[in-house]
């Protein structure tokens, strides 16, 4: 595995070593976990028959959605169905049908609703009680989604992740405050995080969600996050976990969620020690540039946290041609082109 090496007074660099030439290890392995999907996906027979696409009711594509989510659709909730959308096979399309916004989210709620209730699609039973917003092409809300029903819609959703780290004062060597999700969340249970990571709920902005955030998961004040935060921009790819060798995209594993996170760095003192708050963390751990390069290896960090602890690395220059043979398409992979409209 690829080895950190210290070159002096904090200075700390990663190497390749013979086993990653040998195997032809790259960090685009890492990616992978999260992001599957070919450019080409398009081509591939099974998406072809078997993923419609969410669309407003002017024709812009917004959405996936799986064959059997509309089969649930229109098994548990055919009236509302009817009246929201128009369904059109041969086109492979799941059409809006009404200009009026408020309209449009009665209608989405009435189905999520009945769906909860009967349905047993995976995603329900996390449910949330926050709505993301769709966005339209003029870059406005089109409709607003409860946030479990973003796999089974395939919108593009919006987060905020935020790095936490500081210089350890006898070796200077970076050091990364790092959590581990408790074990009782309904989605990657007592895997490695970010520091602080959320989605963007509607009506709520980026800067706002990361006040929310680092308060609800970390216990951190707004003082102390204006201190030390700085913009790290922003990653984007398409969440699937399914094979598209044979996947039939018909199933919970088959969902295609475009994910937009926009990335902090916070530079921490040692005066200030993350805490749980809100349940959703076992536990904050200080971990050392080889501890987290291990983890993020052998897969123990959530896989979206592991491309945004990977950005860190790129941006930081951990992660450099030298160490990265396929270093173009890494940094591709961590800015993918998403296939609908978007916020900004």
């Amino acid at each position: 595995m690829v080895e950190v090496v210290n070159r002096g007074n904090g200075a700390q660099e990663l190497v390749r070593t013979q086993e990653d030439d040998q195997s032809s290890f790259s960090f685009v392995d890492i990616i992978e976990r999260v992001d599957k999907l070919p450019l080409d996906f398009g081509v591939i027979p099974d998406f072809q028959q078997n993923v419609f696409y969410l669309t407003t009711h002017e024709g812009a594509k917004v959405g996936f959605v799986c064959r059997f989510v509309l089969d649930e659709m229109l098994q548990y909730a055919a009236e509302e169905v009817k009246s929201a959308f128009t369904v059109d096979e041969s086109a492979s399309e799941i059409r809006f049908t009404s200009d009026d916004f408020e309209t449009r989210n009665s209608q989405i709620a009435a189905i999520a609703n009945v769906l909860r209730e009967k349905s047993d699609i995976e995603d329900l039973k996390g449910w949330r009680d926050e709505r993301y917003a769709v966005w339209s092409p003029s870059h406005e809300p089109y409709v607003l989604v409860e946030r479990s029903m973003a796999g089974p819609l395939g919108i593009i959703t919006y987060g905020v992740h935020i790095n936490g780290y500081f210089f350890d004062d006898s070796t200077k060597e970076i050091r990364f405050w790092i959590p581990r999700r408790s074990a009782t969340k309904p989605t990657w249970p007592y895997m490695l995080d970010n520091m602080v990571a959320g989605g963007i709920g509607y009506p709520c902005g980026i800067y706002e969600t990361v006040l929310k955030e680092s308060m609800e998961e970390a216990n951190l004040e707004k003082e102390v996050i204006e201190k030390g935060i700085s913009s790290g921009g922003v990653v984007s790819y398409l969440f699937y976990q399914g094979n598209p060798a044979n996947d039939h995209f018909n199933n919970q594993k088959s969902y295609i969620v475009g994910e937009v996170e926009h990335v902090f760095d916070m530079k921490l003192d040692h005066t200030v020690i993350p805490k749980p708050n809100d349940g959703e963390v076992d536990s904050f751990n200080v971990m050392s540039l080889p501890e987290v390069m291990e983890a993020l290896q052998n897969g123990e960090f959530k896989p979206n946290c592991a491309l945004v602890m990977i950005d860190f690395l790129v941006r930081h220059g951990y992660i450099t041609t030298n160490n990265e043979p396929r270093y173009l398409e890494l940094s591709n992979k961590m800015h993918r082109t998403l296939p609908f409209p978007t916020r900004d």
